[in-house]
């Protein structure tokens, strides 16, 4: 995934379209090569720093900067660089480098870090803070600050933080140019955030409007008769719909939907109000599921059935997630006991799938059978790959209803990691798995996705002729703005595409999502821009309401959004409320006034 860089009071990124060469003069704040004037500094057993050298880039060599622990505190582990000249109060300074993702292990496929300028020294006073994140690719940074206070000669410096999460990242061509008060800061580069596709005038927008109208709406044609038979001229119709085919939904907590109260109240009703389809976050993961067979404590399995019971009577679809989540990090404590006796712990896991896939059968309409298979495979070092496919075979048996996906988290920016998700979906289909569907995650993390790649690795998976869900939506972005202008791209971008069939974010609101960073609500409900966006699209643009009246031939038409809708019809005191769906193949519907 992709890469950001903000600012305390403004967010940039890099991106090649926009011009980030440093002005001419100036002078350089260290007596060495930028990258030879870092140090680790800090508890140095969470952490390293190694020369490696780099191949088809500008630079020719790079350092990694390695977190084996997760620190107390971003500054537990870093490399720092003294500047070996003075700055004095006002001074218009840059920095520059490249950076990128070595190694990582979170959904968005980004490293995590921060850039501070500050004094080397109580009370470390800082000119400069910027939280960066960074994706696989190579990046050049632009960060112009002005210096707060005079600081001599060693008494200033700056830092790369490492301590977070266990990773690992590339930082190159590391420069640090005072140019005095002969420069202004506007006349230094500040990389921008954006992304490919974010024009307004960007050539995929008017494809995927048209593919739009021709995938997501169907022909429906009202004709009205009397009851001897003949047409009925000036008939009123009204067409009202009621759910979308398409899924639009989002994760949720199982005891939000079934217990009452003031906050769950709110949330209730705007579940009710935005969504069809719905996936539980974490109440039918192997964990939570086996402590919920105790009916005590947070994952209580009577508020899954009590949800469940809260979305059937609102004709809220159910997506189940997951069955398998193959690393041990992930699987009950237990199962890492097993790992001698690969028959014992083929046995667990048969007998996992047999217990939440017969609990649920009937009740859900997708099953995440694996979930991400790429990254989280402790199981199947031990067990090999074809013990996936018994899995899928074992979940259909208990299942006969939902259709059996895979899910996994590339991103278009994630090569390696989409050509191995790729490889696994067409090896279950090779060994004749019941694999039914596709999900792509779209944790996209600091920065937007290209809209092009995305809809590129839309194509590369929608080659295995399966459907494709995206189904654990959320970003990181800073800037709501621009968070709310890509959520719309993504979202026209995925209902555009031909094999995609549904879309969920991995929670709407703040105070109950993972990192609290959700797409729709702020903790206090505020509504955020992209919930307007949702609205807008989802409830607006994408649905269909109208009203008229029938031709001289009793027929009414329309080009509607394909989904249930209610079809009234009403001529002289007489109506007629009929259910109707509209498919791609279109709906001719007779209606006879008696």
């Amino acid at each position: 995934m992709l890469k950001k860089l903000a600012l305390c009071l403004a967010l940039v990124l890099p991106l090649p379209l926009f011009a980030q060469t440093a002005p001419p003069g100036g002078k350089s704040l260290f007596d060495k090569a930028g990258l030879e004037a870092l140090q680790l500094d800090g508890d140095k057993s969470m952490g390293t720093m190694e020369k490696v050298p780099v191949t088809g880039q500008a630079f020719k060599d790079a350092v990694v900067l390695t977190t084996l622990k997760t620190g107390t505190n971003p500054w537990s582990v870093q490399v720092d660089a003294v500047c070996t000249s003075a700055v004095r109060t006002g001074d218009v300074i840059l920095c520059q480098f490249s950076m990128r993702a070595a190694d990582t292990h979170v959904e968005s496929g980004e490293a995590k870090s921060e850039f501070d300028f500050e004094r080397n020294g109580d009370p470390w006073t800082k000119a400069a803070t910027y939280a960066l994140s960074a994706g696989p690719q190579w990046k050049l940074y632009s960060i112009p600050f002005t210096a707060v206070e005079d600081l001599d000669a060693g008494k200033s410096h700056i830092c790369i933080r490492m301590g977070y999460t266990p990773q690992a990242f590339e930082l190159a061509n590391l420069t640090l140019v005072d140019y005095g008060t002969s420069k202004k800061l506007s006349d230094m580069p500040q990389t921008k955030v954006s992304y490919e596709g974010a024009d307004a005038d960007a050539s995929w927008r008017q494809a995927a409007q048209d593919r739009i109208e021709k995938l997501r709406k169907g022909d429906l044609t009202v004709t009205v008769e009397g009851k001897d038979g003949n047409p009925v001229t000036g008939a009123k119709v009204s067409i009202r719909m009621k759910k979308q085919a398409f899924g639009f939904g989002t994760a949720v907590v199982a005891q939000k939907l079934a217990q009452a109260g003031d906050e769950n109240t709110e949330y209730q009703k705007q579940v009710e109000r935005l969504f069809n389809r719905i996936v539980f976050e974490n109440d039918l993961k192997w964990g939570p599921w086996e402590d919920g067979a105790a009916n005590t404590g947070y994952w209580r399995r009577s508020y899954v059935d009590e949800a469940l019971k809260w979305l059937s009577a609102r004709n809220i679809d159910v997506r189940g997630h997951n069955m398998v989540w193959g690393s041990w990090r992930w699987l009950p404590a237990s199962m890492k006991s097993l790992s001698g006796d690969p028959k014992a712990l083929e046995a667990a896991v048969e007998k996992r799938i047999q217990d939440v896939g017969t609990a649920m059968d009937g009740k859900v309409i997708e099953w995440d059978v694996v979930n991400e298979p790429v990254p989280e495979h402790d199981l199947t070092d031990i067990l090999g790959k074809s013990a996936m496919v018994t899995w899928y075979q074992a979940a259909r048996k208990v299942d006969h209803h939902a259709l059996l996906f895979v899910n996994d988290y590339p991103s278009p920016d994630t090569t390696g990691h989409l050509e191995g998700y790729d490889q696994d979906i067409q090896f279950l289909l090779d060994n004749h798995a019941p694999l039914q569907g596709v999900g792509l995650q779209g944790h996209v993390g600091g920065s937007p996705w290209s809209i092009p790649a995305l809809l590129a690795t839309l194509d590369k998976l929608g080659a295995h002729g399966l459907p494709i869900e995206i189904t654990e939506y959320d970003t990181d972005i800073k800037d709501d703005a621009l968070d709310a202008q890509f959520f719309k791209d993504f979202l026209i971008a995925i209902y555009s595409h031909p094999s995609v069939e549904g879309f969920l974010m991995w929670g709407f609101w703040d105070g109950a999502h993972w990192h609290h960073k959700a797409p729709l609500f702020n903790q206090d409900w505020s509504p955020k821009p992209s919930e307007k966006v949702w609205e807008d699209l989802v409830l607006h643009d994408w649905w269909t309401n109208a009203e008229g009246t029938t031709d001289d031939t009793g027929a009414y038409k329309l080009r509607g959004f394909l989904g249930d809708y209610d079809v009234t019809v009403n001529q002289g005191g007489k109506t007629v409320t009929l259910h109707a769906k509209l498919t791609k193949a279109g709906l001719a519907l007779p209606v006879t006034l008696k």
